[in-house]
This record gives structure tokens, sequence and C-alpha cells, in this order.
């Protein structure tokens, strides 16, 4: 767990301040400065692209981190498996920029509006869709080569500087939408080729098909893997980025209240940054463990990730849900009706992530075809449940359709992977943290809001810190990460006694 925990440490700190600067930017800047539509078409242009590029890649990402124990060759590119790749991904990236491009007339009478934005600027999303697609493949390549860090650092927190300063100069300068837009769009091919300057600096980008060596049964398993987990990747960014485009697809003025179910979609998503960094080293991890059929460190791994991801991201949600009316107090009023948003999807994200890595084992496994399966029933039913419920209860019925929906499929996999490889995530650790986290969830009910919103999330927080981590200690919650965190108070110590 050395590499994992070095690196998983170093992706929370920067995911950390990313989000950081994704909350100032998301919740204080492109509200107050852009108009909800404006806002709202940012955040559509980029769900689009999202979808359309897990599409277009094939499966390309997943294939690299599950197949690339058997290239592992640096001296000769890896077998020219990331040219094979890639040449795959830019052919997927192109068709599905001439669909966008084909049927846009079809897009603009989806998302029109009272603004016509984006009849104006829908083109856009083409490069973003190209960026999004190289984006994946190189995260995959720089994943299996133990370069986690680098796809945290460009998209979590180097998109955020550079989104930061755009928008500060949309403030100070008059440059108008159009060219605010242009250079937005140029933050996500920026942050892209950054990645793959990393992978070139570290001698690990190789184009050349000429060592490529591929067995007639390796070839077909990879296809096979690739087209299945095809299904699986689409679901896995079902969550959110079809959510909007539903939104702003079937809800008058749809692109405002895409702009609110962003900003409460992103307060959300904040809980997800600590599995985030713990997931990018350790799917590589999983992949060699099945190469070796060591199913002991599988199960080592599955538990503590579902423990420590339980108990950490439902302190997320508690601080998120006391501070509820201090952190809407700083938008614009308008956005307050994205609260009980806010709400649905941080209890989806607890639950999704309190079963640990249950979709990354499947989907390195032989049995990756169930996950595929399982995505292809995800997507349909969130899809099918949006439709729905967005008709009955507005923008707060897609909250409750994903909620749904990854109730339903993360349920499915636990028991999965119970029956076929007698694999658990849960055990009487996972009941006494869940009594904490009901407990300290009563006990806030009921205390009083003081003073300005920024004190009154000072003292809860810090309240609310003390009480939940005193009970999570005593009572043994996640010893796995109470070790790390000492382990890095120590390095720091060290290091500033060299100092």
């Amino acid at each position: 767990m050395g590499t994992v925990a070095r690196q998983a440490t170093w992706n929370t700190l920067l995911t950390t301040v990313g989000m950081g600067l994704g909350f100032v930017n998301m919740a204080l800047l492109f509200p107050r400065l852009l108009s909800p539509d404006e806002f709202g078409l940012t955040r559509l242009m980029v769900s689009i692209a999202v979808v359309a590029a897990q599409i277009a890649h094939l499966g390309g990402e997943n294939t690299v981190i599950r197949y690339f124990p058997y290239f592992r060759d640096k001296v000769n590119g890896h077998r020219g498996l990331f040219g094979v790749v890639l040449g795959v991904a830019t052919l997927g990236g192109f068709l599905a920029m001439l669909v966008l491009g084909l049927f846009l007339d079809q897009f603009v009478r989806w998302f029109s509006d009272s603004s016509g934005l984006y009849q104006r600027f829908g083109l856009l999303v083409l490069p973003l869709v190209l960026a999004e697609v190289y984006l994946l493949v190189l995260r995959g390549f720089s994943r299996s080569v133990n370069r986690s860090i680098a796809p945290v650092f460009a998209r979590e927190f180097l998109l955020r500087v550079l989104q930061t300063v755009l928008i500060a100069a949309y403030a100070l300068w008059d440059m108008g939408f159009t060219i605010f837009l242009l250079l937005y769009v140029s933050t996500f091919v920026l942050t892209t080729a950054m990645l793959l300057f990393d992978l070139w600096r570290a001698g690990e980008f190789r184009l050349g098909l000429t060592n490529i060596r591929v067995g007639k049964r390796m070839r077909k398993s990879m296809v096979r893997y690739s087209l299945f987990t095809f299904a699986s990747g689409i679901a896995g960014i079902a969550v959110g980025n079809i959510d909007q485009v539903m939104v702003g697809a079937m809800l008058h003025d749809g692109l405002s209240y895409v702009a609110f179910y962003a900003v409460a979609m992103f307060l959300a998503s904040v809980i997800t940054i600590p599995a985030r960094a713990l997931l990018q080293p350790t799917i590589p991890l999983l992949a060699e463990a099945w190469k070796k059929r060591d199913k002991a460190k599988i199960q080592t791994l599955y538990h503590r990730s579902a423990s420590i991801q339980l108990v950490v991201s439902a302190f997320i949600l508690l601080c998120l849900w006391t501070n509820a009316d201090a952190l809407f107090s700083f938008l614009k009023p308008d956005y307050a009706i994205g609260k009980p948003v806010m709400l649905i999807l941080g209890i989806t994200n607890v639950i999704n992530l309190s079963t640990g890595l249950s979709a990354g084992i499947i989907s390195t496994s032989r049995s990756y075809s169930v996950d595929a399966m399982t995505g292809a029933v995800y997507l349909v039913l969130n899809i099918a449940l949006d439709y729905l419920f967005l008709l009955w209860w507005g923008m707060v019925g897609a909250a409750w359709s994903s909620f749904v929906a990854v109730v339903i499929i993360v349920g499915w996999r636990v028991i999965f992977l119970h029956f076929k490889f007698g694999l658990w995530p849960f055990d009487g650790t996972t009941l006494r943290a869940l009594a904490v986290i009901a407990a300290v969830a009563g006990a806030f009910w009921f205390l009083p809001h003081y003073s300005s919103p920024i004190v009154d999330i000072g003292w809860r927080s810090l309240l609310l810190t003390a009480i939940y981590w005193s009970m999570v200690h005593l009572l043994g919650l996640a010893p796995e990460l109470g070790a790390q965190v000492r382990k890095v108070l120590r390095g720091f110590a060290g290091a500033l006694q060299r100092s």
C-alpha cells in the first residue's frame, strides 16, 4: 500500500486545493459574473462533451489499465499498446464530432430557450469532445505507468486555476462572452496537452506500432473487453452529466436550471474527492492482483476502501448538510432551489462510495462483462427515471433519479461479488459507523445558527469535526486511515526538521 498511499495523499491534496478553487469558480464567480443561462451553457457543453467522449473512446482507458501488465516493456514502447488505443480513440473522437456537427439543428431544438445561446455557440462542443477523448486515454496510460498524480494535477488543479484566471479576466476586462467561451474551451485543451507532455517527459509516450505483439487470443480478449467496458464506462459518467443534459432539454428555460443543478451537483461532488484520489492508484493494483489470482489482496483492498470511504464521505456529507443554508447564502437567491438536490446527490454519493472498489474489482476481473451489463442497465435506468421524475417533480426529480439508479446498481454489484468470488466489504465496524453518522446528524439537527455565514460555517464545522472524528477514533472505525494520517504527519515533521 506504500505506492497507493503516497499517490493517494498527493491526489487528495491536489483535488482538495482544486475543489477549493472550484468552489470559488462555481459558487462565487461564475454564478455572479455570468447570467444563469450563460453559466448553464458552459456546464451543458461540458456534460455533452463528457458523455460523447466516453462513447467515442470505446473503453480505451479501462482497456489500457486492464491489459497493461501483459504489455509492460518501457524499452520497446510497451509494445505499441498506447499507439493502438490512441488511434482507435482518435477515430471515435472524430466520428463523435461528425455526429454532433451534422445533428446540430436537432440539438438546438432540444436546448433552445429565450437566450438562443446554444444555437450561437453549440459547435464549440466539438473541440471539447476531442480534448475529453484524449484525456481519457492519456489518463489510463498515466495510471498504468504509476503516474496517477499527473491526471489529477491537470484536471483537478490546473484546470481550476486557468478557469479562475479566466473568469477574473472576464470581470476586469470587457472581453465579451464569445471570447470568454473560446478561452473557456481552450482551458480543457491545454490541460489535456499538459498530460501528454508529462508522459513524453517521462519517456512513456511512444506512438510507434512496429513493436506491437498481440496474439490472436489476446486480441480477441482486448476487443471484447473494450466493447463490454464501453457500456460500464458510459454508466460511470451518467450521474450528473446525463442529468444536466436531460434538465436542459426537458425544462422550460433549461439552461438556467442546468446552472442551478450544476452548482448543487458540484457541492455534492466534494464528497467524492478522497475516493477519486484513492481510486486512481488502486485500480492498476487490482488488475495486477487478478493476474496473479491474489484474492486475499483484493479482499483487503475491497474492505479497506469501503470502510475508509464510508467514514470520510459521510463526514463531508454532514459538513455540507449542516452548513447548507450558509453555503447557499453566498449565491444569488435563485440558486437556493438547489439545496434539496445537493442533499439527495450527497446521500447518493455516500451510498455509492460505501461499497468501496466494487466496480473496479468487477471491471478488472474475468467477469468484466457483468460490469458492462450492469452499466447498460444503469444507463437505461438513469435516462428513463430522469424522464419520468423530471415530468413529475421538476429539477429535483433528476436527483431522485440518480439516487434510485445508484441504489439498485451498487446493491447488485455487492451481491454479485459476494456470491461469485466470496468478497464482502462490510463488517461490524460498518454498523458502528452508520450509528455514529446517524447520531451526529441527529444532534446537529437541533443546533441553532449564529452570526454571519462565514462564522456560522466555521464554528459548526469545527464542532462537527471534533465530535465526529473523536468517535471514529475511539470506536476504531477506520484504523488504516488513522495510520496513514500519522504517517503523513511524521513525514511533514521530518521535512520541517531537515529544513
